[in-house]
């Protein structure tokens, strides 16, 4: 008798469970407003100065689950020719081969291997930064910043920023003028077809 009981109750927690599941669903894609999105770095100069830039983002894509505003997982598209520093010389130099290369290297991309909460609306997210030709593992820092509808359309407002050493992705031109250590800091907005 008790063993039955026992089964019904187990069985009765299994389809809650898989209810709960079914409610939440599949991850949703949202994709960035291009618009309403920028990727900023900047970098130590003449040992006094900082040298801030933007480098456009092409795309970018994150798979959020029903209910909550953490991604599972983010992926981007960047494109360092329209590396802008608002000095044409400078932006020259960047392009070249001593740095960005991007006769070569046409885009840099991100793609998550990890995202881990920290709350509500903090979290870290680990990948693969493809710069230069190199891959290597980066980790942001990223939150939520809130929703809009203005417009029609939901939108998510997220930031992100993370530092890395450029040499590490065979930039050592500059060097030491142009500092190696470069900060970046991501603003992305996301929308739902």
């Amino acid at each position: 008798m008790r063993s039955m009981k026992t089964s019904r109750v187990a069985a009765f927690v299994a389809v809650l469970a898989i209810s709960c599941v079914a409610a939440n669903g599949p991850d949703q894609t949202w994709n960035a407003d291009i618009a309403r999105s920028t990727a900023t770095f900047s970098a130590g100069h003449l040992f006094v100065s900082t040298v801030t830039g933007t480098i456009p983002i092409k795309s970018a894509e994150l798979a959020i689950p029903p209910g909550s505003a953490i991604p599972t997982s983010v992926k981007a598209t960047l494109d360092p020719s329209g590396v802008d520093t608002h000095d044409t010389a400078r932006d020259a130099d960047l392009r070249s081969s001593d740095f960005l290369d991007v006769a070569t290297y046409p885009t840099m991309t991100f793609e998550s291997t990890s995202v881990t909460p920290v709350d509500a609306s903090h979290f870290t997210v680990a990948g693969n930064l493809t710069l230069h030709g190199v891959t290597r593992p980066v980790t942001l820092t990223a939150r939520y910043v809130g929703e809009s509808g203005a417009g029609g359309a939901l939108r998510l407002s997220y930031e992100a920023d993370a530092t890395i050493d450029r040499t590490q992705w065979g930039m050592t031109g500059g060097a030491p003028v142009v500092g190696t250590a470069i900060s970046i800091a991501l603003k992305i907005d996301v929308t739902r077809e």
